[in-house]
């Protein structure tokens, strides 16, 4: 009767059948997903017309902040951890962003390390389904290198199959959007504008003074390679560039934006603008944290596999290395909270804050003399794998908490729902979309997207059917030592597989891992496939949030084999097939 009489009429003629929970469309059964994809158009207006609802645009515009080894665990990011949850060097972030829209409380990388991290975020994809086959030469070098094919690889990854497949070029080829990249996008960086991008401002991380970037398509800049003087700090020129594109793209309202912001901080070696180089707020920690597993004895760590088993005692020299980065690390964090602070004041400015999602997460963790370790990333705990996700935008509610527990191989897939676009078959991750949105927000606001109207619909059997574990996937790369000698990271044992299962799960909340031996040198020869499993850990993360106890020796045989069930059937899974 009535609208919802509408609805039917114009539906029921495709075959769509629909399920309602109160006033709520929340199920659009589509014979094929061109189908779907208009249909939920059609449904999402006319559910707007329902609530008196006034649909802004159909395309929102997205903007992406993405920072370089910003640890979560640690305090130094969402949710904040650090004196109680009152410190924080990003306090006008946190009021733009996290007060004003969700926070992630069970949110993953992939991958410990920035090559594969970025790839996945890329593209949606698992590590094992763009990297170098296991037969073929890995490049493990972070910065150069070639496949057995010819392809650009970096860090395992066949940036072939990265470049290709990213969201952006769903999202330029099928909704229109005009896309900007600006700051790191993979370590070996393309010198043009990859497929899907418009403006192409990216190196590979590069320095935080004097840095140099591929240029393509940035008004004022010729084609080519562009470089800073030695006082240009990069974060600085990262912020102006992206902030003079908003500035030209923003004022179009009938095409949508992707803004890709992702500056160098907090990465070593951790460089502060000159401004803030000594700056130290009354109230921030004056140590890194000293967490249970801080500088413990080699005994205690007797149950890990070898790369940390064998790490020496941290002497006062290394802690002091420890401290002195944890500082600098908020110092260029700093010059992050300035970049996104005028990214809203410009947003603001245009009149388009509302009809814009705006994202901000990590590549992965860090770690700071937890288990011995002193810098770096790299390693299967959590203080390296969980990192912040925070998002604000029409229809998200302020304060809100996201608690699903999800990874970055599921932003692109989000990206793409965000943007109406549906998502292709081979990606693997999953659109956590639906579950950011509340009804209530979005039938209190005067004007949402209709890609909001129409995922809201979708966000109870979402819910029904989301994960309960994530999966985590490295192969070694290879470090030196930090803070002083007998502190390696990554060595040759450090290729892992392993499963992060959750609070009600049917294992409750478990970190497991499978370690194979890298065979030979230079990084080993492709031979890693995890079919050779010579070291296991396993830790109760409810009794053991610090993974300082292995339990894997004492746990069931039925427990064993269905966690080894488990996590190879992850490192199997491409597209559809993944959970």
């Amino acid at each position: 009767r009535g609208v919802w009489g509408k609805v039917y009429e114009s539906l029921k003629a495709f075959d769509i059948y629909i399920i309602y929970q109160g006033d709520i469309l929340v199920y659009l059964n589509c014979v094929t997903m061109t189908m779907c994809s208009y249909s939920a158009m059609v449904a999402g207006i006319l559910l707007a017309t329902a609530h008196g609802i006034d649909s802004a645009k159909r395309h929102p515009n997205i903007v992406f902040f993405l920072t370089d080894d910003q640890d979560q665990v640690l305090g130094g990011s969402f949710p904040l951890t650090a004196n109680g949850g009152t410190a924080t060097p990003l306090s006008r972030t946190k009021a733009l962003i996290a007060d004003q829209g969700a926070t992630a409380t069970t949110f993953y990388i992939h991958t410990p390390i920035c090559c594969p991290s970025r790839s996945e975020t890329l593209t949606g994809r698992y590590l094992h389904n763009v990297k170098d086959p296991v037969n073929q030469k890995q490049c493990a070098e972070g910065y150069e290198g070639k496949s057995s094919s010819g392809s650009d690889c970096c860090m395992h990854v066949d940036e072939a199959l990265v470049n290709n497949n990213t969201f952006a070029l769903h999202l330029k080829q099928r909704a229109n959007y005009t896309v900007g990249m600006f700051g790191k996008y993979l370590n070996v960086c393309p010198k043009t504008a990859q497929p899907g991008f418009d403006a192409w401002f990216a190196n590979g991380g590069g320095t935080y003074y004097s840095p140099s970037f591929a240029v393509q398509n940035i008004d004022g800049l010729p084609d080519g390679m562009w470089h800073g003087s030695k006082t240009t700090y990069s974060t600085s020129v990262i912020g102006n560039r992206s902030l003079d594109w908003i500035r030209k793209v923003g004022a179009d309202a009938d095409v949508p934006f992707f803004a890709y912001i992702a500056p160098k901080a907090a990465h070593d070696p951790f460089e502060p603008a000159l401004w803030y180089k000594d700056y130290w707020a009354p109230g921030w920690p004056a140590t890194a944290p000293r967490p249970p597993s801080w500088n413990i004895s080699m005994a205690a760590r007797a149950n890990h596999h070898p790369n940390v088993a064998s790490q020496a005692m941290l002497d006062d020299s290394a802690a002091d290395c420890i401290d002195s980065a944890f500082k600098n690390r908020w110092r260029t964090l700093m010059s992050v909270d300035d970049l996104i602070a005028d990214v809203f004041a410009l947003t603001d400015e245009l009149g388009i804050t509302d009809e814009t999602y705006f994202l901000y997460s990590s590549d992965h963790g860090f770690q700071m003399g937890e288990l011995n370790l002193p810098q770096d990333k790299r390693n299967v705990y959590e203080f390296d794998t969980k990192i912040h996700m925070i998002v604000r935008g029409p229809g998200i509610k302020p304060r809100s908490h996201f608690e699903y527990p999800a990874t970055n191989v599921d932003l692109a897939p989000t990206f793409l729902e965000m943007a109406g676009v549906g998502v292709p078959s081979g990606v693997d991750g999953k659109s956590f979309f639906p579950l950011l949105l509340d009804s209530d927000t979005i039938s209190s606001t005067g004007s949402v997207p209709t890609t909001a109207l129409t995922s809201v619909a979708r966000a109870a059997e979402v819910a029904a059917t989301w994960r309960d574990t994530v999966f985590v996937e490295h192969y070694r790369v290879g470090a030196g030592s930090y803070c002083g000698p007998g502190h390696f990271i990554d060595q040759m044992d450090n290729n892992f597989i392993g499963i992060r299962t959750m609070p009600g799960s049917k294992h409750g909340a478990l970190l497991y891992a499978e370690f194979q031996w890298a065979n030979g040198t230079n990084y080993g020869m492709g031979n890693v496939d995890f079919q050779q499993i010579f070291f296991h850990e396993l830790f109760d993360m409810d009794k053991d949030p610090w993974q300082m106890n292995n339990i894997y020796d004492s746990a069931s045989s039925e427990l064993k084999a269905s966690l080894h069930a488990e996590v190879q059937a992850w490192l199997r899974c491409n597209g559809s097939t993944c959970p």
